[in-house]
């Protein structure tokens, strides 16, 4: 017993001296694996502070670039709205003048029939008088159309109601003042007509054109073209002699190679890479068109050929050197170059010598009724 005792007695004193021991190896590993945590939680903080600043930065500079693509664009689209109102301008003072000449020409008409009951009233007396007046009224009428509307129609119509009027007076004297208006009348039909209003509304669909057709801005980049023409003759030639797995290899090769073509660019190292038209570029380049297209709209307005045909070569070159070529460019610039064949500038008869005629008679006519011949 007193043994036993001894052994419990001394193993209590074993674990009471390990102990502090236990305890104190307890209290160095838990500080340890503490400050490792707050270590890998700071420098996850760092990492998402540098993150959140960078995020920052790089938003800032696309925020940047995109307020100078909204002004840019914004600027363009004013000037494209300034010059639609200076169209419209043109348009509406060229409607003020036609509607202008249509209320003289009805005012005409009104007075003609005025003179006619007039002349009916009275009978005969005054009746050369009146018809000169109307006739001296339609020739001026007519000169001062075909100065300002520079159309031959309305001028040759005036004149040929002038020479219907002087058909009326029985009088021989009229014949060379009938003979000027019929020289003058043929003038007016032998003008070639050129339709502006035809060549303004096809110039304004190639500009909505400009803005719809798909075409890629491609720099450096050569489409290969494969151009069809005497060649299948002489293939259709050799196949007929090739044996079938001659033909077979034949096609594979022109399989492939058409693959290689349509997918791949092969480029040289040696030359620098050209980089891509940029979105803002693009938008540029396009208004810049409008802009031209516009400048040929008003040149066809003017009858100012150089301008008109300078600015149509200016858009068809850009349009060839700044976007891809396919079927819309190549359709555009067909319409650009039939376009530039025609004509603008109207070539305009001079008419007013039945005017000056006509004063010689009239002054002619009353120096004979002065002196009492007629």
């Amino acid at each position: 017993m007193n043994n036993k005792k001894q052994v419990d007695s001394t193993q209590d004193k074993v674990e009471v001296g390990s102990t502090p021991e236990a305890k104190t190896q307890g209290k160095i590993k838990k500080p340890a694996t503490g400050r490792g945590w707050r270590l890998l939680a700071i420098l996850l903080l760092l990492v998402l502070v540098a993150g959140v600043g960078g995020v920052v930065w790089f938003g800032q500079g696309f925020l940047l670039q995109l307020h100078a693509l909204d002004n840019t664009v914004a600027q363009k689209g004013t000037s494209l709205d300034t010059f639609q109102q200076s169209i419209e301008r043109k348009a509406a003072e060229q409607g003020l003048l036609v509607a202008s000449f249509e209320q003289k020409l009805t005012a005409l008409q009104q007075e003609q029939q005025s003179q006619l009951a007039l002349l009916e009233s009275k009978g005969n007396a005054g009746r050369g008088k009146l018809l000169l007046d109307e006739a001296d009224f339609l020739i001026r009428l007519a000169n001062q159309r075909l100065l300002v509307e520079r159309r031959p129609q309305g001028a040759q119509t005036l004149l040929e109601s002038a020479d219907q009027v002087l058909a009326k007076l029985d009088d021989p004297g009229l014949i060379a003042l009938r003979k000027t208006l019929s020289e003058n009348i043929a003038e007016l039909r032998r003008t070639t007509i050129i339709d502006r209003e035809g060549i303004f509304l096809r110039i304004a669909t190639l500009s909505d054109l400009m803005m719809t057709f798909p075409a890629l801005p491609v720099h450096g980049l050569e489409g290969v073209e494969v151009v069809d023409g005497a060649a299948p003759a002489e293939e259709a030639a050799v196949v007929v002699e090739q044996v079938w797995y001659q033909y077979l290899w034949q096609n594979m090769r022109k399989a492939t190679q058409g693959f290689v073509d349509r997918h791949f660019h092969v480029r040289s190292l040696e030359q620098p890479l050209a980089p891509l038209m940029s979105i803002d570029r693009e938008t540029q380049l396009r208004h810049s068109l409008l802009i031209t297209l516009g400048n040929a709209q008003q040149a066809v307005l003017r009858e100012e050929g150089g301008i008109y045909r300078a600015s149509l070569v200016r858009a068809e070159n850009d349009i060839t050197r700044y976007f891809a070529l396919n079927d819309d460019t190549r359709g555009l610039i067909e319409q650009l170059k039939e376009l530039q064949a025609e004509a603008v500038e109207q070539e305009l008869p001079d008419i007013s010598a039945s005017l000056y005629v006509l004063r010689d008679y009239r002054a002619v006519t009353e120096h004979r009724r002065g002196n009492g011949e007629g």
